[in-house]
């Protein structure tokens, strides 16, 4: 059989290739690809795998078990950069040393995760021959037209999660991507952090309330007086004590829902990064949240979750998790938050409980 005649899969087992994931963005979606690149790992122990990140989501791969080599994408340095003239020729320097950095590792195939324009760039400069991206009409920005091979996800004609959707793309290596499952880096440190923000406030029985998104995410929030009255009534009516999560900037959202809570709710302890708030979403009992990144957190934890949901569409950008409720007002992808009770939330909350048999 000439080299020409070798299946994708076959190649890849025979050459034990040198990976790279590109998913920069989002803190959500950069932790949905985590069953994938487990699938990877498994299916391929032997390949390097490299991963292209930005600032925002890096502490989730950085010292990852199964990625041998981390690039990081400055991007809100960069971004800042752009705005001081005095800076450019340093953001040059800087762009280009990544951009050789990436390459210099010789990676043999590129998967886009990414599924735009930023993300095809990055696989085409990578100067990896086999760029695996997704097929047209299931990406943005004729990202495509970049890449050489293609993926169409299962379920063409219907919704699916977009981890089922980043597993297809391993899936196009000859790898199983049954029984996906995530894994994330290990924090010792953090993982002592909340050990003893338990202890002192004698918590053992808690469910963790994330009221915040990013503000490219406000579309997705639900009122601050309304989480105040579910955590109040999660307190006083289920054995759970809700603990308010907070990220940066978003501690005055919190403080402001445990004041109207009446005494029910607690301020979480200040994570001094993603893995200190998936440490404490761990060892809660229950997450409730709105369409974020820490609602796919818990999911990579194993934590039951409350997702509320509007805009968005919970078939793709729902918990992967098999103990959840959606809670949803209106057509799918086209809810309103505004129409989400707090009723509406407490019966989730109450019925993924009664499921859970606390």
């Amino acid at each position: 059989m000439s080299a020409d005649a070798v299946s994708p899969a076959l190649r890849v087992t025979t050459l034990q290739p040198r990976i790279l994931f590109i998913r920069l963005s989002a803190v959500g979606d950069v932790i949905n690809t985590l069953p994938a690149l487990e699938a990877l790992r498994r299916g391929l122990p032997q390949a390097f795998i490299g991963y292209v990140v930005e600032d925002r989501a890096h502490d989730l791969i950085t010292r990852h078990p199964s990625v041998d080599r981390v690039h990081l994408y400055r991007r809100k340095r960069w971004a800042r950069y752009l705005h001081q003239p005095m800076h450019w020729w340093a953001m040059f320097e800087e762009f280009s040393a990544f951009l050789h950095e990436i390459r210099r590792e010789q990676y043999t195939v590129a998967l886009d995760f990414q599924g735009n324009l930023k993300g095809a760039l990055h696989g085409l400069l990578s100067g990896a021959r086999r760029r695996v991206g997704f097929s047209r009409g299931h990406c943005k920005e004729n990202n495509y037209f970049f890449n050489n091979e293609h993926v169409t996800p299962p379920g063409a004609t219907e919704k699916i999660n977009r981890v089922e959707k980043f597993l297809s793309l391993v899936g196009h290596l000859g790898v199983s991507v049954a029984s996906p499952g995530y894994r994330l880096p290990e924090t010792k440190e953090g993982r002592a952090r909340v050990d003893a923000f338990l202890a002192a406030k004698g918590l053992k029985e808690y469910a963790t309330i994330h009221p915040g998104t990013s503000d490219f995410g406000a579309m997705k929030r639900w009122k601050p007086e309304r989480f105040a009255q579910l955590a109040e009534r999660i307190g006083r009516e289920t054995p759970l004590r809700p603990v308010i999560t907070w990220g940066p900037g978003e501690r005055p959202l919190a403080e402001e829902i445990v004041a109207g809570s009446r005494g029910q709710a607690m301020l979480a302890m200040e994570t001094k990064n993603i893995l200190d708030l998936a440490e404490l979403i761990r060892s809660a009992k229950l997450y409730v949240g709105c369409d974020s990144g820490p609602l796919h957190l818990s999911s990579a934890v194993s934590t039951p979750s409350v997702a509320l949901f509007g805009p968005k569409d919970p078939r793709t950008y729902g918990p992967y998790n098999p103990h959840h409720r959606v809670v949803l007002k209106g057509d799918l992808g086209q809810g309103s938050m505004d129409a989400i009770t707090v009723d509406d939330a407490f019966a989730a909350v109450k019925d993924l409980l009664a499921e859970l048999g606390t």
